[in-house]
């Protein structure tokens, strides 16, 4: 009985045999063409992301320029309001003057 079972055992195993060629093919065909499928997104998200990352690299450069140009805005914006105070003070100094020269006209 025990070896009736070992020989059925050995020719179930040689009356299955190995998988054919057309059946792992069928069988990796779905899993190989999924794997294309991701590979090309895969690709497509690269180039998008290198093309996203020259246009940081150029807003960047951008706003570097900017940041300069702004900071020499605030540059001459000081030194026009430096100048204002200067020739408000100048201003105020006529005035007082005129003032002074007026009352001393209007006294004689």
């Amino acid at each position: 009985m025990r070896k009736l079972l070992v020989l059925l055992m050995v020719l179930g195993i040689f009356a299955t045999g190995c998988a054919t060629k057309e059946y792992v093919a069928k069988q990796i065909e779905p899993v190989q063409k999924k794997v294309d499928s991701l590979e090309a997104k895969a690709d497509s998200l690269l180039k998008r992301v290198e093309a996203l990352e020259g246009r940081v690299a150029g807003l960047e450069s951008e706003l570097a320029e900017v940041k300069a140009l702004a900071e020499e805005a605030k540059a001459l914006a000081q030194r026009a309001d430096a100048k204002a105070e200067k020739a408000l003070k100048k201003a105020e100094s006529a005035i007082r003057r005129a003032e002074a020269a007026l009352g001393k006209k209007l006294k004689k």
